[in-house]
């Protein structure tokens, strides 16, 4: 299995902990936002962790980011929403995902320059 470059260095396992990390100790492959922004279209799992809540968006995928695969999950219980500019499998109808509990997730997957759901989302609403 193959790992995705990450800032400051590639990931390296960390026995104690059981997983990679990255150099500083971060699980590789996971990222946390606490204020309004983007998503940063980088495989891993990425956590709405506002403390109220949180207006969050995503750019459509580039050519160079074909394949890419990230998850964005609830770490805290607000009205989180992430808009899917171009929305979802390039349905603008479908472009605002609403997460209201913790552990509300959806996986994502970059498919021909558009943001695909892999699978049905677990407690987040499409709309």
């Amino acid at each position: 299995m193959g790992f995705s470059t990450f800032v400051g260095g590639d990931p390296r396992y960390d026995g104690t902990r059981n997983q990679f990390v990255r150099p500083g100790g971060e699980a590789a492959g996971t990222f946390g936002y606490t204020v309004n922004g983007a998503i940063s279209i980088v495989s891993g799992t990425h956590r709405i962790a506002k403390t109220s809540a949180a207006a969050m968006t995503i750019a459509p995928p580039s050519a160079s980011e074909e394949d890419c695969r990230l998850t964005v999950v609830a770490g805290t219980a607000f009205p989180h929403t992430l808009t899917v500019t171009g929305g979802l499998g390039g349905n603008a109808a479908d472009d605002v995902i609403t997460f209201a509990k913790v552990g509300d997730s959806i996986s994502l997957r970059a498919v021909a320059l558009r943001w695909v759901p892999e699978g049905a989302p677990y407690g987040a609403v499409i709309s």
